[in-house]
């Protein structure tokens, strides 16, 4: 008996060690998650206004071609004779986020071809994930080391990689996958297509009698502002990516020290059953003794 109440001890000890770890985890998760929130709130304007305005180049360029009846920049088009795309995937350099890496995974899993799509993995988890995958043919390692600590100069130069190897016809399209946020309890596996350019714009209400001035062609502006937008759009997507992260990790972490506390109650029913049941065995037996004595 002595043996089962010391084992019992022993657990509820152990529970409440790794219960001030999940604790300490989930209050440096509350912290960053404020943080990243803030971060993305405040980029949503720039990171907006950007895509606004290639947007509506494109809309512009595709309605000069029409009227010119010329083939569009080659921005707004397919690279019909490439093989296949590009996925940039954003995952997450650390783990304990719950089920935010298998999702992103489960995603790729029913979009990318193997045989023909290319994965550029962002994250420590992705590069290990896909590098040992038999089944991933084409890894493009160019992206491995980005993340939000990264230089913007050399984002800006990833950019310019993606607009150079479209140029080439390396690529289909190029995608960036990441990781919606919708709340704090709501996140899921998104992606957005970098290239070819849309050229839906819905324009505001002022543009009909006061249309934007243009210092140059669309299509001359298109060239020069599409790694702007790129490198926005990836940092973008970089920080709302890391906010569902730290959004996911403090979920995984309320939740194991809910299980924590829910497992620490059943042994320390457990325990004390266990310690009445020797205190009242212990009395049973001086009992015994002082009866059989007499």
């Amino acid at each position: 008996m002595a043996s089962g109440l010391n084992k019992t001890k022993r657990r509820i000890a152990s529970v409440k060690n790794t219960q001030k770890i999940t604790k300490a985890m989930e209050m440096v998760a509350t912290v960053k998650l404020k943080r990243f929130k803030d971060a993305f709130e405040n980029g949503e304007p720039y990171a907006s206004n950007c895509a606004s305005i290639i947007r509506y180049l494109a809309f512009l360029e595709k309605e000069d071609s029409e009227k010119r009846e010329v083939a569009p920049s080659h921005y707004l088009l397919e690279n019909e004779k490439a093989m296949g795309t590009l996925y940039i995937v954003i995952s997450s350099n650390l783990g304990l986020c719950a089920g935010y890496n298998n999702n992103l995974y489960k995603y790729i899993a029913e979009h990318f071809d193997p045989e023909k799509d290319t994965l550029a993995p962002i994250g420590t988890k992705a590069v290990t994930h896909y590098s040992h995958d038999d089944k991933t043919k084409h890894l493009d390692m160019d992206f491995a080391g980005l993340d939000l600590s990264t230089d913007l100069r050399l984002l800006h130069e990833a950019a310019r990689k993606v607009k150079e190897q479209f140029n080439s016809g390396d690529y289909k399209k190029v995608v960036l996958v990441y990781t919606h946020y919708v709340n704090s309890l709501r996140f899921e596996p998104s992606e957005e297509v970098l290239l070819p350019l849309s050229s839906d714009y819905v324009g505001e209400p002022y543009e009909a009698y006061a249309p934007r001035l243009l210092s140059a062609t669309p299509r001359e502006l298109i060239h020069e502002v599409l790694p702007t937008y790129l490198t926005s759009s990836i940092f973008y997507k970089l920080i709302e990516s890391q906010l569902s992260e730290q959004a996911s990790r403090r979920s995984a972490m309320e939740n194991a020290n809910d299980n924590a506390d829910e497992l620490l109650s059943k042994l320390t029913i457990e325990y004390n059953k266990a310690r009445q049941t020797a205190i009242t065995q212990e009395i049973v037996e001086v009992v015994s003794g002082a009866s059989a004595q007499s």
